[in-house]
């Protein structure tokens, strides 16, 4: 009975997968038999790929691939030869075989088009296996360490190399479903807006805590008032019974309700703080739980690189040595695709331009063969991927050299640019220090494709390289893309975020260390001088900076995208959140420096910058576009009269507030106060503290005569005293005193709160 349409179309897609699994083990076998391992493992490896040829051969005739059938039972009749002995392997039956599952992997792709492989293609592989097959030449073990280069090639090889590929993966043989990529996107989507609410109960425990704080506030200052209210019952007879009653029963009333109304509000506050935290930790487990299905080992990655650091060994006669750790490292699968293009030009541009020839090797006194370190390792939630090689090293006087020819910089600067920039001039596109261009280099556009793929992953790159030690490039990339953290930010009255995988740190710098480069703000950071960038101008906002106190200091985000650095200068800094970063829609697919929104606890939407696309608008703009010269102004010192007959107080409260930075005037009594006022000798002060009960004109008095001038009523005045009666309290609110505080519960820091509240 003939499969339907829709049978065959599920069938072909577990098929595929399927093949790519095997094709990864018949790889990874391959180039673990070339190493020549000891024979107890040699046995078990055979077995291994003569089981995977043996499933291709019968899951292709499934779904009636003959092309692929056709090879793998070649293979597997090759494999069977040589674990019976009749065929000793030599580096040719390895180029031959290796050729082979690159066939089976182009043969799919053509599949895959719904076309043929070109009966040439698979004429040249089979005979090509017929010939190695039928070979019985002596065994010549291939170098147990190294990948190295074989002379005669197998023809089919180059035939091969130019045709599309997939690329195998291997992944384990455990109890699996298969789930689309766009099913967990929606799942993603869906716990997006749980964070959201999330964040909102964050919202909302704020809110009740502040409550909670303004309800202990309320009993604080009743307690304080207890005292007042019981003298008050005590001596009060002349005052009418029924008017007292009432009050008093209200005030007995209110304090009920004070405590019925904590109690509730505490138990209300605990409930809802459980229910935040038990939010939370399914949101959490949730978010993880949906973040690793995305997850796949960075072996899938890695299990490219040997074979084609093997290839590439061949093609320019090096002897190389991988060496791979962490495989096990779990990465984003959008990740994953995105970084494959980058570390397949590094680990090129380590084979190429890095290991130099056995015979220079041996010349330097280093080993014949050079070795390649590839490392992945998780730190938090990041990927640190190494690339390492103990190569030449960089050479810079050549990049110095290249740059100048590209006019990337001007010959008269070249010189002047330190080691790290000079390196950083690598990424940039169209530079190569590749004497002649070849298949594998010399047009100048591999380490831009590094560059711009970090970029869109929101990593960085740092470079570290020695004259003939080797070269070391460090990637730091998040572990997921679907979520952020970012740093919220305020910038012209907005709120905008920042992901902190590109944020270094946060610092507050003072205006007097601010520097310059040809005239426009710089500081020193991250070990150089950076351009201070201006976030306000760089978003073309309209709110003009206003000058700034020479003792201010500004925030400043140094953010970092690939191997480059800035210093951005922001309006404040608010909080870092997990949130879900939301494209802007087919109406707004691209804006220029936004990379998306997000939708905060309180429900307030805020725009997620574009880190890549920021570094890009300070490459396109002049620097005076960006960068304003800070503006200073002198700080303002606050004139405060102080106004006191005792001198030991004059001098006590005086000393309190020039030490809060205040410039104070002094006046022994009201009258001394009150003509200094209106001569105006020494200015009109902002604010004025005065005693109460002082010769010739006390500090009621003078309070009358200050607020009943209309020249003068603007002047704060503050009344410090030990009456504290409510008749010397209402006496000193009638006379148009701001605040009134005694001096027996006297508390400077009252005293400060008080002048900051009225003199601001």
């Amino acid at each position: 009975m003939p499969l339907s349409d829709k049978m065959l179309k599920e069938l072909m897609t577990t098929f595929q997968a399927e093949l790519q699994e095997h094709l990864g083990t018949l790889n990874n076998g391959l180039l673990s038999l070339e190493r020549n391992p000891a024979p107890e493992q040699r046995a078990s490896v055979l077995s291994e790929i003569f089981r995977a040829a043996h499933s291709i051969k019968g899951a292709a005739r499934a779904v009636n691939l003959k092309d692929i059938e056709t090879i793998a039972h070649r293979v597997e009749d090759f494999l069977a030869s040589i674990r019976k002995g009749d065929v000793s392997l030599t580096p040719q039956h390895f180029d031959t075989l290796l050729t082979t599952v690159d066939a089976i992997n182009t043969a799919m792709s053509f599949h895959l088009r719904s076309e043929q492989m070109p009966a040439e293609l698979m004429a040249a592989i089979l005979a090509r296996l017929d010939d190695k097959a039928s070979s019985s030449s002596a065994c010549v073990p291939s170098d147990p360490t190294s990948f190295s280069a074989k002379p005669n090639a197998a023809p089919p090889l180059e035939l091969f190399r130019e045709q599309p590929q997939i690329g195998p993966r291997s992944i384990q043989a455990d109890e699996t479903i298969r789930v689309r990529t766009a099913k967990l996107d929606a799942l993603m989507d869906g716990l997006g807006e749980l964070l959201v609410m999330q964040m909102r109960t964050e919202k909302l425990v704020g809110q009740m805590k502040t409550l909670q704080e303004r309800t202990i506030h309320w009993q604080k200052n009743w307690r304080k008032a207890r005292p007042h209210y019981n003298r008050l019952r005590r001596h009060s007879p002349k005052v009418d019974a029924t008017d007292l009653a009432a009050l008093f029963g209200f005030l007995e009333s209110n304090e009920q309700e004070i405590k019925a109304l904590s109690t509730e509000h505490n138990a209300l506050m605990a409930r809802v703080t459980n229910d935040r935290n038990y939010l939370q930790l399914v949101t959490e487990d949730l978010q993880n739980g949906i973040r690793r299905v995305r997850m796949l080992p960075i072996a899938t990655l890695f299990d490219l690189s040997p074979r084609m650091i093997r290839d590439l060994g061949h093609a320019l006669s090096k002897d190389i040595v991988l060496e791979v750790q962490g495989q096990e490292t779990e990465l984003d699968r959008q990740a994953l695709e995105l970084l494959k293009d980058p570390l397949t030009h590094l680990l090129r541009n380590a084979v190429d331009h890095g290991i130099e020839p056995p015979e220079e090797r041996l010349a330097l006194g280093k080993p014949r063969h050079g070795t390649i370190r590839l490392c992945a390792e998780q730190r938090g939630t990041s990927l640190v991927l190494t690339v390492s090689d103990n190569g030449r090293g960089i050479n810079l006087d050549a990049v110095r050299r290249s740059a100048t020819e590209r006019g990337l910089v001007p010959s008269e600067k070249v010189a002047d640019l330190s080691e790290r920039e000079v390196v950083d001039l690598i990424f940039y596109s169209g530079l190569s220090t590749a004497g002649q261009t070849t298949d594998l280099s010399g047009r100048g556009v591999g380490m831009d494709v590094v560059r711009k793929n970090l970029e869109q992953m929101h990593g960085s790159i740092e470079v570290e390289t020695k004259p003939n030690l080797g070269t070391t490039f460090v990637m730091v990339l998040p572990l997921t893309l679907t979520t952020s953290q970012v740093l919220l930010v305020r910038v012209a009255g907005e709120t905008v975020g920042l992901p902190m995988m590109n944020v270094d740190r946060i610092v507050h710098v003072s205006v007097t260390k601010v520097g310059s480069i040809e005239g426009h703000p710089a500081i020193h950071a991250e070990g150089r001088l950076l351009p201070l960038v201006s976030l306000t101008y760089l978003l073309n906002l309209s709110e003009v900076e206003q000058p700034l106190p020479v003792d201010a200091k500004i925030p400043v985000v140094i953010l970092s995208m690939a191997e480059k650095h800035i210093a951005l200068r922001v309006g404040g800094f608010l909080s870092t959140q997990q949130v879900v970063v939301k494209p802007l829609g087919s109406q707004l697919r691209r804006v220029r420096n936004v990379a998306g929104t997000a939708i905060l606890g309180d429900g307030q939407l805020v725009t997620i910058l574009n880190i890549s696309d920021l570094m890009k608008s300070i490459d396109a703009k002049s620097m005076t576009s960006f960068t304003q010269p800070i503006a200073t102004k002198q700080p303002r010192r606050w004139r405060i009269l102080l106004v006191d007959d005792s001198i030991t107080t004059r001098t006590l409260e005086k000393h309190i507030l020039e030490n809060a930075g205040y410039e104070v005037l002094t006046a022994a009594d009201g009258q001394e106060a009150w003509e200094s006022i209106r001569q105006k000798e020494k200015g009109l002060p902002d604010l004025v503290v005065s005693d109460i009960n002082m010769p010739r004109m006390d500090g009621f008095v003078l309070t009358q005569s200050v607020k009943g001038d209309s020249r003068y009523a603007h002047v704060p005045m503050i009344l410090v005293t030990s009456l504290d009666s409510p008749q010397d309290r209402l006496h000193g609110m009638e006379a148009g005193a701001d605040a009134y505080i005694i001096k027996s519960t006297f508390d400077q820091r009252e005293l400060l709160e008080t002048i900051e509240r009225l003199i601001r």
